[in-house]
Order: structure tokens, then sequence, then C-alpha cells
């Protein structure tokens, strides 16, 4: 055993650290030197994808500013455009539509 594994097996049972599981349920040996190769990769995608998300919400507002509709409703909309459930969305929108326009504000009142 080299002492970098030596090094990471003591501070996994130091903390009480657990691995993943692998596909035989079995725990595998955390290495941090993994994590470190890449943590400044990851970070950098992270503030990439803050970044993104700001450009996402500034222009489903302008967006929505422009259409008239509420900000989230847009933006549910593209999240259902751009994932893979767009019909299952769609079924959710119109049965609350339906309950909506059948049930109405208060138990079975319609405005």
């Amino acid at each position: 055993m080299d002492a970098a594994t030596a090094t990471e097996d003591a501070i996994g049972k130091a903390k009480g650290a657990r691995g993943r599981k692998d596909k035989q349920g079995q725990e595998v040996v955390i290495k941090m030197k993994e994590l470190e190769d890449r943590i400044v990769d990851l970070v950098d995608l992270y503030n990439k994808a803050g970044q993104a998300s700001d450009k996402l919400n500034d222009a489903v507002k302008g967006a929505a500013e422009k259409c008239g509709l509420q900000a989230s409703i847009v933006k549910k909309f593209v999240v259902a455009r751009a994932g893979e459930n767009f019909q299952e969305k769609r079924r959710d929108a119109e049965q609350l539509l339906l309950c909506f326009e059948e049930i109405g504000l208060l138990g079975g009142e319609k405005e």
C-alpha cells in the first residue's frame, strides 16, 4: 500500500466516511487525489452553470415582459420544451386548468 492510499484510508476511517457502492454493492475505496485533480475544472463548470442560469433567467424575464405572461410560466414552458417530458407537463397543465375551470375558487363556486 502506497503512502497516499494509506493516508486516504486513515482519513476515511477517522471521519467515518463511507464511499459509493459499486455494481456489486461493495464500498469503493475513496480516492481524494481523483477529486483534487478535477476540482479546478469542476468549480469552473459550476461557475459557468451559474452564469448560464443567470442569462437564462434574464432571457426568460425579457420574453415574459414582451409576451405578457408571467416569467414563472415562461420558464416552466421552456423547461418542458427542453426536456423529455413535454407531454407529461402538458397533461399536468391541462388537468390543473380543468380543476380551475370546474371547481373554481371555493368549493365548486365558479368565477
